[in-house]
């Protein structure tokens, strides 16, 4: 048996959550299968004060049963963050100022305790942005606010078929595929809110028809994967937009891919990423709360040797 350590999620309110395939409840409750003690916090529920100082949580124990899905929680109580053996910041975007006050309280502990994903990493690394930092694993691609340019990079670069993206929205929300040199100028301008907004331009890559590949990674190391297919006749293969999941056999390039970018992320406190791949080239990074997505959504692959991991990583 591990020593038994104490981890608070920090967590989007149990209700909004599908408590049997949820990846937090997941993680959650194989660390209560490995002896530790969980508990469950919001955002708002944290606090900073220097009468009494230090940060704090209204944090309520987690009971589980069974299954992840039998959870009940005790009554809250409020404790200092730096006596947790480890911080998990799991809250689902938006990236709006609430999230980002949650990471600054969050910041404040994080020399005393482990906070996983580091705040200082999840307030620097746009999920969109950051491939840009991979140019052996990324396809050309263009970020600028400057619709001419971006007219310029997709008629060059793309053969005038793009796809779209803004840089602070989630879950497929706001991408677009837009294809032909006519419709291209009026597209962009309206996009980049004639220069107010930068927008990602990529070329479009057919090869996510056939699917778009998930690694999830935890230190460094891929654990788990799948492939997001799109609705018939659609381009997004984001499970909100309605994809499907099926099991996946990574090739050389995946793991050459998955393992490179998730070594690199994890220097600057990046325990967990969800890698996104299409045709073997980097599409997004997923780290402000990436699931571990599989064809099984109720399944408990893998959780027991995250448990493992997240331990080794945790304080006292």
């Amino acid at each position: 048996m591990a020593e038994r350590k104490s981890h608070l999620f920090v967590i989007d309110p149990l209700e909004r959550l599908n408590l049997a395939w949820d990846t937090s409840i997941k993680i959650a409750f194989a660390l209560d299968e490995l002896g530790h003690d969980v508990y469950f916090c919001t955002g708002r529920e944290l606090s900073r004060s220097l009468h009494p100082s230090g940060a704090f949580a209204k944090a309520k124990k987690a009971i589980f049963g069974k299954k992840p899905q039998d959870l009940t929680l005790e009554t809250p109580e409020r404790r200092h963050l730096e006596n947790f053996s480890a911080i998990h910041m799991r809250r689902e975007p938006p990236f709006d100022l609430d999230y980002i006050a949650t990471l600054w309280i969050l910041d404040s502990v994080s020399h005393l305790v482990s906070v996983m994903n580091a705040p200082k990493a999840l307030l620097e690394i746009n999920e969109k942005l950051t491939i840009l930092d991979f140019p052996l694993f990324t396809k050309p691609t263009i970020v600028s606010s400057d619709a001419d340019e971006l007219l310029a990079f997709a008629r060059e670069r793309c053969g005038s078929n793009i796809v779209i993206k803004p840089l602070g929205l989630y879950g497929g929300r706001g991408v677009e595929h837009i294809e032909g040199a006519r419709v291209l100028a009026e597209k962009l301008h309206l996009a980049t809110m004639n220069g107010k907004e930068s927008r990602m331009v990529q070329g479009f890559d057919e090869a996510v028809y056939k699917g778009e590949v998930r690694a999830f990674t935890v230190a460094g190391k891929p654990v788990s994967w799948c492939l997001k297919v799109p609705k018939s006749g659609e381009f997004l293969a984001n499970t909100r937009a309605g994809s499907t999941l099926e099991p996946y056999r990574p090739t050389a390039r995946d793991i050459d891919v998955a393992t490179g970018v998730a070594e690199t992320l994890l220097k600057r406190g990046v325990i967990f990423a969800g890698i996104d791949m299409i045709g073997g080239w980097l599409s997004e990074v997923n780290i402000t709360c990436p699931a571990l997505l599989s064809p099984d959504r109720a399944s408990l692959k893998s959780f027991d040797q995250i448990a493992l991991t997240i331990d080794a990583l945790s304080n006292h």
